[in-house]
């Protein structure tokens, strides 16, 4: 985009344009950096400044040297000022996006929490003690079955028969 506006320029024009970005781009970028606080965005903030000034031109070369050059600050103000907004709304967006996600999901649990609930609830005791012990006291099927006087391997396979039990009974519903 810059070769083509480039291009449109004439001669005078364009000589003008490459002496402000001779010598001020380092400047401008400066600017832009402690607006933006961002090398890259400071570069791009330059980039489309300089675009600007090429569609600005005209007004440009009438003004004096030093009018000219705030006139190009203040391009370059303007830009960075208005990188900083989209960069602060895009974290908005991604903001207000995470937290709809994240009550999102949680409410999912819960439904899949309570769900599960009903599910173990239509447990026998002994099964249902069983599962407090593994899942919520998160004991061993060494110290359950030490508990229940049953090897640990009989502990696991019941564990096992619970697992796949809940399983059948959770799709059921």
């Amino acid at each position: 985009m810059m070769v083509l506006l480039f291009s449109v320029l004439n001669d005078e024009q364009r000589a003008l344009v490459e002496r402000i970005f001779h010598e001020h781009h380092i400047h401008f970028q400066r600017i832009s950096f402690n607006i933006v606080k961002s090398e890259e965005a400071a570069e791009d903030v330059v980039s489309t400044a300089f675009i600007k000034i090429m569609d600005n031109i005209e007004k440009i070369s009438d003004l004096p040297c030093p009018q000219m050059t705030a006139f190009c600050v203040t391009i370059v103000k303007n830009a960075s000022i208005d990188v900083l907004r989209q960069l602060q709304q895009s974290v908005h967006i991604d903001y207000w996006d995470n937290i709809s996600d994240d009550i999102e999901d949680e409410c999912i649990h819960n439904a899949d929490v309570h769900r599960l609930t009903e599910v173990i609830d239509q447990l026998n005791p002994d099964d249902r003690h069983f599962i407090y012990l593994r899942y919520t006291l998160e004991m061993g099927y060494r110290e359950i079955g030490e508990l229940l006087n049953i090897s640990e391997d009989a502990a696991k396979k019941r564990g096992q028969r619970l697992v796949k039990k809940l399983q059948k009974l959770y799709e059921e519903r």
